[in-house]
C-alpha cells in the first residue's frame, strides 16, 4: 500500500515538472518576442598599417553599441560573431598631419551590413574617436619620478634607481622638439625604512607613443646617524696687509650620514670659512660663516652657529 502511494506521488510530481517546464518555455519564448535595448562591447582594430607608420596614440580597444530589437535577435548578437570586432583600414581613416579617426556614422555604416533589418542602432559610445601616427620619428628622453618619496624618521633614501632610466618617444618631429622628459605616474610612498622595488607606469603623452610603458623603480633606504665635529674656521679672500680672526676660532658641526658611510666623516674633508668679502658694513655686526667643502654621500651638515664675532687688523 505504501509503495503504491509513493509511486502515485512520483508520477504526479513528474507530471507537475513537465507542465512547469512547458509553462516556463512558453513564458521564455513570449518574453523573447518582446522588444528590448541591449548594450554590447565591440572590439576596434586598425588594420593594414604601412610598415613605415608608427601608431603613437591608438584608438580605445573597445566601443559600446546599443541595439534595439526583439529578444530573439538580441540573444543571437550576444552569442554570435557579428559584434565581436570591427576592423578599420588605416588608409581609409587616416588624415593628414599625423592624425586619424572615426565617428558614430562610420560605425553605424559598418554595422548595418551585419545586422538584421529589424535591428535599430540607438547609440554608439567611445572614450575617444581619434588616433595619432607618425613616420617613425623617435628620440630617447630621461625618465623623471613624479610624486613624493618620504622616508621614516631617522631614515633616508640614498638612491632612486630607474631601470631603464630613459624611454623611447615616437611622435612627429615638431612634437618631439617639445618633449624633454617622460614622467612616472605619481608615486606617493611614505614611511620608507627598507630598500624596495616597485613596478611603475609611465604617463602617456598626447599624440605620442612611449616605450616602455612600465619601468622598475628601486629605492635604496638606510638608517641615519649623527656625528659631531669641531672644525676650525678659515679666513679667505683677506687682502695683503690685513688679518681676519674669528671668535670663536672653531665651530661645532653636526653631520648626518647613513650608517654604511660613517667612515667618510673625516674633519679634513670639511672646510668652514669666514669670507672677507662678507664683512658687514656695520663693524658691530657679526660675520657670517659657511661650509664650502664637504664629502659626497652625507645627508646634511649643519653649523651650530652661522654668525661669529671677528677682529680685523692691519699689519
Amino acid at each position: 500500500m505504501r509503495n503504491s502511494l509513493l509511486e502515485f506521488s512520483s508520477k504526479e510530481f513528474l507530471i507537475f515538472l513537465f507542465f512547469l517546464s512547458v509553462s516556463a518555455t512558453f513564458w521564455f519564448l513570449s518574453t523573447l518576442n518582446d522588444t528590448y535595448e541591449m548594450e554590447y562591447p565591440v572590439r576596434i582594430e586598425i588594420t593594414d598599417i604601412p610598415k613605415n607608420i608608427v601608431i603613437t596614440e591608438s584608438l580605445p580597444d573597445t566601443i559600446r553599441v546599443t541595439l534595439k530589437d526583439k529578444g530573439f535577435n538580441l540573444l543571437q548578437y550576444a552569442v554570435g560573431d557579428e559584434l565581436r570586432t570591427i576592423q578599420l583600414h588605416f588608409s581609409q581613416y587616416s588624415k593628414p598631419k599625423g592624425k586619424g579617426g572615426f565617428n558614430q556614422n562610420d560605425i553605424q555604416k559598418i554595422l548595418k551590413g551585419r545586422l538584421m533589418a529589424t535591428t535599430t542602432i540607438t547609440s554608439v559610445k567611445s572614450d575617444k574617436w581619434d588616433f595619432y601616427y607618425n613616420y617613425g620619428a623617435m628620440k630617447r628622453v630621461p625618465i623623471i619620478v613624479e610624486g613624493q618619496l618620504i622616508p621614516a624618521t631617522n631614515y633616508y633614501v640614498t638612491r632612486t634607481v630607474l631601470t631603464p632610466d630613459s624611454a623611447s618617444v615616437y611622435a612627429t618631429t615638431e612634437a618631439l622638439d617639445t618633449i624633454k622628459a617622460v614622467y612616472t605616474e605619481p608615486q606617493n610612498i611614505s614611511d620608507i625604512k627598507e630598500s624596495s622595488t616597485h613596478t611603475v607606469s609611465l604617463q602617456s603623452i598626447v599624440g605620442a607613443r612611449v616605450e616602455p610603458r612600465t619601468i622598475t623603480m628601486s629605492l635604496i633606504a638606510e638608517q641615519m646617524t649623527e656625528v659631531t665635529l669641531q672644525l676650525p674656521i678659515k679666513s679667505v679672500n683677506v687682502p695683503e696687509g690685513k688679518s681676519l680672526k674669528t671668535f670663536p676660532a672653531r665651530v661645532e658641526v653636526k653631520v648626518t650620514v647613513g650608517l654604511s658611510r660613517i667612515n667618510i666623516i673625516k674633519p679634513e674633508l670639511f672646510n668652514v670659512v669666514a669670507d672677507y668679502e662678507d664683512l658687514p658694513t656695520n663693524p658691530n655686526d657679526k660675520l657670517p660663516i659657511k661650509i664650502v667643502t664637504q664629502p659626497r654621500g652625507i645627508v646634511r651638515a649643519h653649523l651650530k652657529t652661522n654668525m661669529v664675532d671677528y677682529l680685523l687688523e692691519n699689519y
